[in-house]
């Protein structure tokens, strides 16, 4: 069987591609574009993040109205498979779909979705379709760390993360296909939870600069009067916000001079603004951080274009970061926790990169990094770099030897030769 028509199912929308999850599942579908297949992606959403501009026309929003809203941010994602295979309207939804495009394999973007996969796949009379797994991380001590940081009770924490991890070895077990962020990713799936299925890697990676509209600062940049500043970027994610306080902002941004030199982008930004531990010394603070919450692609790319480097703040949490691939393509200096290398070890010692692993010694980076002359890399450097956009990510993998093994209905022997 030949696969030309994948489905795709998760629950966030990639209309606007703009968190991590997005920009993964925005790349796979390129990457299927180029080799001739149609991927349609689907998906069940938190309506309290996303708005009507945000989403697809086959996209649907959860309906949290059973629980508090706190717990749907916390674990939406895993009621919103159950919503998904178990509501009539919703089910019904999304099954004409699948009876509409008749795909060749469904595609699990992490592991939530799968109640609702696995009833699409044992309908009677409906061909089954061949699964594909695209896990962005082992999701159980991911979400294990995320209720602990929060205050959920042990209780509800154990229920919460053993129903993900009953999935992950389920859908590890019935996949015909892994792909994954990490070769230490790759090796749980083989080694912890037994998978026989192939299992291939795909880093994480950025797009293109060529890409991007034409830089345009945002008026409150001007403060900065041409003087170095660090930036960083990131969603509003729970991980993000803790590492961030825990390296830089607890007790104070006082290991540099009270001048702006800290820019912080994103969703990212409005939590740590009302957060205790910046609050605490919010007047000295504001006079060297700046906030952009709300930013177009152009005021980004400007901010990226002019800073003097990026920090990557990154404590913890699971797969490998974006935010990595973006900070090392753009041939500044970076100033990183060895959790944030993760998957990209090969830079580890490559021009620019400072690793810094408790608050003293990032903060320190921090200062010394802005009092250095800007980066200036070799040919050799940036060359090395180019590896790190979605397109080499997927193409430098075994993922395209995959597709076309499958598709010159390949033995499964053969089949596994192309993937070593």
């Amino acid at each position: 069987m030949t696969v030309s028509r994948i489905l795709g199912l998760g629950t966030y929308p990639i209309r606007k591609p703009i968190h991590g999850g997005q920009r993964r599942v925005t790349a796979f579908k390129e990457f299927y574009d180029r080799h001739g297949i149609a991927y349609t992606y689907i998906c069940l959403y938190n309506g309290a993040h996303y708005g009507t501009s945000d989403v697809g026309p086959h996209d649907r929003p959860f309906d949290p109205s059973q629980i508090e809203p706190w717990l749907a941010n916390l674990f939406g994602d895993v009621l919103s498979g159950q919503q998904a295979a178990t509501d009539p309207a919703t089910f019904q939804h999304f099954s004409q779909i699948m009876d509409r495009l008749e795909p060749d394999a469904l595609q699990l973007e992490q592991p939530f979705m799968w109640p609702l996969a696995k009833r699409l796949r044992q309908l009677s009379g409906r061909r089954k379709s061949r699964l594909i797994y695209s896990s962005h991380n082992v999701e159980t001590p991911l979400k294990r760390a995320i209720l602990l940081s929060c205050g959920v009770g042990q209780e509800l924490r154990n229920s919460i993360c053993s129903q993900i991890e009953d999935i992950e070895v389920e859908i590890a077990r019935e996949a015909d296909l892994i792909v994954c962020v990490s070769e230490s990713d790759a090796e749980y799936y083989r080694c912890e939870l037994k998978s026989s299925s192939p299992v291939v890697v795909v880093r994480n990676g950025t797009d293109r600069p060529e890409r991007c509209a034409s830089p345009s600062p945002p008026d409150a940049l001007s403060r900065f009067e041409n003087r170095p500043y660090l930036m960083t970027v990131g969603s509003a994610h729970i991980p993000n916000i803790e590492g961030l306080c825990h390296y830089v902002i607890k007790d104070g941004v006082f290991f540099v001079p009270p001048v702006p030199s800290f820019v912080i982008c994103g969703g990212i930004a409005n939590s740590i603004y009302h957060r205790s531990e910046y609050q605490c010394y919010q007047a000295a603070n504001s006079r060297r951080v700046q906030f952009f919450a709300d930013l177009t692609d152009p005021e980004l790319a400007a901010i990226k274009q002019g800073c003097h480097g990026v920090f990557l703040p990154i404590r913890d949490g699971g797969g490998t970061n974006l935010k990595t691939a973006e900070a090392l393509a753009l041939g500044k200096w970076v100033v990183a926790t060895s959790t944030a290398m993760r998957g990209f070890e090969t830079f580890l010692r490559t021009d620019g990169v400072v690793i810094a692993d408790t608050p003293s010694d990032f903060r320190q980076a921090m200062r010394h990094v802005l009092e250095r002359p800007p980066l200036e890399l070799n040919a050799a450097s940036r060359g090395a770099r180019d590896a790190l956009y979605w397109d080499r990510c997927f193409d430098d993998s075994t993922l395209p030897k995959v597709f076309d093994a499958v598709q010159r209905q390949t033995p499964e022997p053969e089949l596994s030769r192309a993937l070593r």
